[in-house]
């Protein structure tokens, strides 16, 4: 016993053609609640019978138990259709019940992710012309939403939160097609004419898999990947097109990987990683030197120098760190976020053992906090040990 899926799309005009002639043949026919009628009018007279009834989301186990006693189709038809289809294959999988799908294949799959893709399309430009807020934005008032989500995007992935990434990557997906919309207003483009540009770009971009070119590593892939941007697009110099406004940690490690791309860079990271050391002694000295910060008074002549050169070899010790984490194939803005995590979560703890033990966090001396913190670092992964003593 199976269901069939029977992908049918989300307007009558649309309908493919061959889920049209799939319908014929009889037998227990089922369509979603929400379907137009004009689409319910073509479902109807291309199956040759009347339908056996209608179904929405609280009917899908009804609708598995049916098919584990006989076939059973299901049209995937209006806007809720792609939804329903998930919900039938999650429950049918659950039960090892076979489904069916047409078109066969991954197509089945193409014409769910076109419909829903095309539905945000829709409900975009709705947004745009009737909502009044909405209607006032321009590119430059939604570019900081966009930063934002993107960033609220990242810390769900750096947290393996997988269903709250889900929900994240919609909001980001959205703030790509509200832009998209604003530019198809300026008769600049469109989603499609986007989506066709990248489509575009990564195939130029990667003559490895759809051209001559041949790399083997992750390193080779990204030289051929200067090239094709150097040669068919007209770039000239190393440092093309990076985005000033980039976050610093983000801004150095894009460097690094321009110059690395037409050879400059260590060939180990055990090459770059004596740098770090080299540039912290520079720092050290300067610390240590006749106008150190500790001996530099106000309105001091060599006040402004020292700043400049603080500012300065700080910049190049970071810059060094920057290159060994690119070395080592390590995002220096995530390692950098989590180990704020870390210390935040270390720190809460410390003072919360305090709290325990009648003391105040605040008030304690730097050695006595630094030993609380050294006992929250050291209980991390699971109980403290006073914890357990304490439930003993």
């Amino acid at each position: 016993m199976s269901i069939r899926l029977l992908y049918i799309g989300a307007v009558a005009d649309l309908a493919p053609a061959a889920s049209l002639r799939a319908l014929a043949g009889g037998g227990a026919l089922f369509i979603p609640h929400d379907v137009p009628s004009t689409l319910t009018e073509l479902i109807v007279e291309a199956h040759g019978l009347p339908v056996a009834g209608e179904v929405g989301p609280d009917d899908v186990p009804a609708v598995c138990e049916r098919g584990t006693a006989g076939p059973v189709s299901l049209c995937i038809a209006g806007g809720r259709g792609p939804a329903l289809a998930r919900a039938v294959r999650a429950r049918a999988s659950a039960r090892s019940l076979p489904v069916e799908t047409v078109p066969e294949g991954t197509a089945f799959d193409d014409c769910l992710i076109g419909q829903e893709l095309i539905s945000l399309r829709h409900i975009t430009a709705v947004l745009r012309e009737q909502c009044p807020w909405d209607r006032e934005q321009r590119a430059m008032d939604i570019i900081s939403y966009t930063i934002e989500e993107v960033y609220e995007l990242a810390e769900v992935i750096m947290q393996e939160r997988l269903d709250d990434e889900h929900d994240e990557l919609g909001d980001v997906l959205f703030q790509v097609y509200f832009l998209s919309r604003l530019l198809e207003e300026e008769q600049a483009g469109d989603l499609g004419s986007v989506a066709a540009e990248i489509e575009e770009k990564l195939i130029r971009r990667h003559t490895h898999i759809f051209g001559d070119d041949s790399a083997e590593t992750a390193g080779e892939v990204r030289g051929v990947w200067e090239r094709a941007k150097r040669d068919a697009e007209g770039r000239e110099g190393v440092f093309h097109n990076i985005p000033s406004t980039l976050p610093a940690l983000l801004l150095a490690r894009k460097v690094q990987q321009r110059a690395a791309a037409v050879g400059f860079d260590w060939e180990h990271v055990l090459e770059a990683f004596p740098k770090i050391a080299e540039e912290h002694g520079e720092l050290a000295a300067l610390l240590e030197g006749p106008l150190s910060v500790g001996g530099a008074e106000d309105g001091h002549a060599g006040l402004a120098d020292l700043e400049h050169r603080l500012r300065h070899e700080f910049g190049d010790l970071l810059f060094a760190t920057v290159n060994v984490a690119r070395k080592l194939a390590v995002d220096p803005e995530i390692a950098l976020r989590e180990a704020c995590d870390r210390f935040i979560r270390r720190v809460d703890s410390a003072a919360t053992l305090a709290t325990r033990e009648g003391r105040e966090w605040a008030s304690l001396d730097l050695a006595t906090q630094d030993d609380y913190y050294r006992r929250a670092k050291s209980g991390e992964g699971g109980l403290y040990r006073d914890d357990q003593e304490d439930t003993l």
